[in-house]
């Protein structure tokens, strides 16, 4: 059986992890605070925290397991917060009633929803790329990658559209 990160074997018993123990609990905080999962994964780097895996870097997965784990509550996590980022995470969701992904992206930038593309007629997403560059991208293409029916959008930089 694999130890949850936040917990660690000693001899047939599971206990906690004090080190990663805080971890967790920033991320609880940081999460409540309103900061994104990239966000987060972004600030553990950022403080040379390693990732359950052993990696410099942080994936958004590893953050959003560590959010939906209920064995942090009560040990770890206290359960009130536990349960109130499982309600922010229900309301941060894209997800419909139905499981299926809702057509509609949410962003705070101002401009989100007014740019569509010309060819499919999606709108077009503002996303950071791995090295830090702020760009524009037709949500198909955003969502399916190679897969796209979208073949011809353009990727447009953050500072064109501004």
């Amino acid at each position: 059986m694999r130890v949850p990160y936040g917990y660690q074997r000693s001899g047939n018993e599971i206990i906690v992890n004090p080190i990663q123990a805080m971890v967790v609990g920033q991320i609880y905080d940081l999460y409540l605070q309103g900061r994104s999962l990239g966000g987060i994964a972004n600030e553990l780097k950022a403080q040379g925290i390693h990732s359950p895996s052993g990696n410099a870097v942080w994936a958004r997965a590893a953050v959003d397991k560590i959010l939906v784990n209920g064995k942090y509550a009560p040990a770890i996590v206290p359960a009130d917060k536990y349960w109130r980022a499982q309600i922010e995470r229900e309301r941060r969701t894209n997800i419909d009633d139905d499981g299926r992904k809702a057509a509609r992206y949410n962003s705070q930038n101002v401009l989100s929803g007014l740019l569509i593309c010309g060819e499919c007629g999606k709108n077009y997403r503002r996303i950071t790329r791995p090295i830090g560059e702020v760009v524009w991208r037709c949500a198909d293409k955003v969502e399916n990658g190679k897969n796209a029916l979208c073949k011809n959008s353009h990727t447009v930089s953050d500072m064109e559209i501004k």
